[in-house]
């Protein structure tokens, strides 16, 4: 019988298969840790953009009903605006002597003054009617002469008289939707000591006082109203 010695190979070969063994799984059962991105600080949300302060509030417009009027800057005499007023309305016509919304037939001119009706339709301006309140036997107290827009006021004793009665003695109307005559409506306005005020009121009680130019506006007004000389044109 041959004895067998004991030896190392077998066991050294079994060693080495479970080293390759390791090796094909990673080596150990330490893995290498694995590198990981840094995450980016987080970043502030932006700032909204400042907004423009809004601009400021413009005032409006004027009021197609209610424009600002001006007077021109020379002196216009107040008997020459027959050259430039044109005619519209038919001559007066009256019969008797009878008061007419208390004016009445002129007893004397101890007292003698003067105020002005001007009506603008469109920017022209418009001629009254000759001697409304003249003729028939009867000179009223309050009248006119031409187509300028005077009214001569003529009484025994100062008297003040409104625009709603000269209309009266004229026969025409402000009232209904028509303004002497014409479609409205209109607008009216004083002038006294060369300013100019909107009329706010019932147009009818202004009063005719000495110098003092009432103004009727229809429709688009003058770029510019005279500025009359009340002295020079010898009133």
């Amino acid at each position: 019988m041959f004895s067998m010695k004991p030896s190392t190979p077998l066991p050294l070969s079994i060693a080495f298969a479970a080293l390759s063994t390791l090796a094909a799984c990673g080596g150990s059962s330490h893995s290498s840790p694995v590198a990981v991105d840094p995450q980016p600080p987080a970043q502030p949300a932006p700032t909204p953009p400042t907004q423009p302060a809004p601009p400021p509030p413009v005032d409006p417009a004027p009021t197609p009903g209610s424009p600002e009027l001006t007077l021109e800057p020379g002196y216009t005499s107040i008997s020459s605006t027959t050259s430039f007023s044109q005619p519209n309305w038919p001559a007066w016509s009256h019969s008797g002597t009878a008061s007419v919304d208390g004016v009445g037939c002129a007893q004397s001119e101890t007292y003698h003054t003067h105020a002005l009706l001007t009506v603008y339709r469109n920017g022209v301006r418009l001629a009254l009617p000759d001697s409304i309140g003249r003729g028939s036997g009867c000179n009223y107290e309050m009248h006119t002469h031409d187509g300028s827009g005077v009214l001569h006021i003529e009484t025994d004793v100062p008297r003040t008289f409104t625009l709603g009665q000269f209309l009266s003695l004229w026969g025409q109307g402000i009232g209904g939707g028509a303004v002497l005559g014409m479609p409205g409506p209109a607008r009216y306005y004083l002038i006294s000591n060369e300013r100019i005020a909107p009329v706010t009121t019932d147009p009818a009680a202004i009063p005719l006082a000495a110098q003092t130019e009432i103004v009727v506006i229809l429709g688009t007004p003058p770029a510019a109203l005279p500025r009359y000389d009340w002295a020079g044109s010898g009133l």
